[in-house]
């Protein structure tokens, strides 16, 4: 039989040396490349360019990783050879489907080429210009600058070519999200009626989970950049002496601020966390703190449920932080103003903290996000859209 050769369209791998350590990243290598190639599927990486006139390829685990030559795409300083390369290594790969997670430029520059093929475009944070009027109240916050200089550039071309591939009845949508629907046909300008399939994201569940493990001790996981506000978490510590405050995450953007908490003596700045370390604070853990502008549904919400976690944030993402937690409601700008709700959202947690209710979350995870059934469907997908 032959298999399903599916092309994944990515801006990031996660990986030590091809960088990426963002959600997105994880998902493609720690999920879908490693657990969906079967014996009817086969999956290569298209990530991004490379500086030379040539393909370049490498392997990860046994994947294949594309990139493709620099400014092959750009219509300022076309070059044949470029277009030529580009050309033949489609026309010899012969991909059955692609998929996408979220509309990158690369899904973009390969989807305009291809004139038969179907895109499997998986929602996952789909930002129309009402989120980044939210984001762009943060102070320092840079992200809204990189969005007009970068993507809002791209925007209309994106939305015309997913017109294009919908009329086409190329354009396949699943979301990770009840609430995403909205945001994609948005963003995108699609038709009202255009339909999208909850498709949740996976999380690896622990089966030998103690609520006995626990400690009244706290946790951020998340990157150390404006638009995640971890300063309202470095504030809610002082607020809390007697209580553990973990930050796990990394990024330079906001080291200045981090220098005025290093004396907060009950703040342990652990830098970017995995493995064994990572599990013994989901497992230490009662409250994961969550203090962004902005959030799709993190993949550190559905993890430290899984590990018998309350939420405690101003993001409530298909009601799930109110259903395990405490959701804040929306908090705007700086958000120190606010820092008070953060306070009693804290102490409701902590003096909430139920076992019959840690159980039922987790059970929930485990029958929405298990990996097995993400494995199952992923597959059955591919193989009915990559015919």
């Amino acid at each position: 039989m032959k298999k399903v050769k599916v092309g994944l369209l990515v801006e990031e791998f996660y990986d030590k040396d091809l960088g990426g350590f963002g959600g997105y990243g994880i998902l493609a290598r720690e999920y879908i490349a490693k657990y969906i190639p079967n014996s009817e599927i086969e999956i290569e990486v298209i990530i991004g360019s490379n500086s030379k006139k040539e393909i370049k390829t490498i392997k990860r685990d046994g994947i294949k990783i594309h990139y493709l030559p620099k400014n092959w795409s750009s219509k300022m300083d076309i070059d044949f050879i470029y277009l030529g390369l580009v050309q033949k290594f489609f026309k010899e790969q012969k991909f059955d489907v692609y998929l996408s997670i979220e509309m990158s430029r690369i899904a973009y520059e390969v989807m305009r080429r291809e004139k038969d093929k179907k895109l499997i475009l998986w929602v996952q944070d789909p930002r129309p210009d009402y989120d980044w009027e939210e984001i762009k109240s943060v102070p320092m916050s840079n992200e809204y600058d990189s969005y007009i200089n970068y993507y809002s550039k791209w925007e209309g071309k994106i939305q015309n070519l997913l017109k294009k591939l919908n009329e086409e009845k190329r354009l396949v949508l699943i979301s990770q999200g009840e609430y995403l629907k909205k945001k994609a046909i948005d963003l995108y300008k699609l038709p009202k009626d255009t339909t999208i399939e909850y498709f949740p994201n996976p999380v690896v569940i622990n089966d030998n989970f103690n609520i006995a493990d626990k400690r009244d001790n706290v946790l951020f996981l998340g990157r150390l950049t404006p638009v995640k506000r971890p300063w309202i978490y470095f504030e809610l510590a002082k607020k809390f002496p007697e209580n553990i405050f973990y930050v796990c995450g990394q990024g330079t953007e906001i080291d200045k601020i981090i220098e005025k908490y290093k004396d907060v003596k009950n703040l342990k700045f652990m830098g970017h966390v995995s493995g064994e370390e990572k599990d013994r604070l989901l497992r230490e853990c009662k409250v994961l703190v969550n203090t962004s502008i902005h959030e799709a549904i993190p993949v550190s919400f559905l993890e430290a449920i899984s590990y018998g976690q309350k939420l405690l944030s101003c993001q409530n993402p298909d009601d799930i932080t109110k259903n395990n937690g405490y959701f804040t409601g929306t908090i705007l700008g700086e958000g120190l103003d606010q820092i008070e709700e953060f306070q009693k959202g804290l102490k409701f947690c902590l003096e909430n903290y139920k076992e019959s209710e840690i159980v039922e979350s987790i059970e929930k995870i485990k029958n929405n996000h298990n990996l097995d059934k993400f494995i199952n469907n992923m597959r059955e997908l591919l193989k009915k859209e990559g015919v």
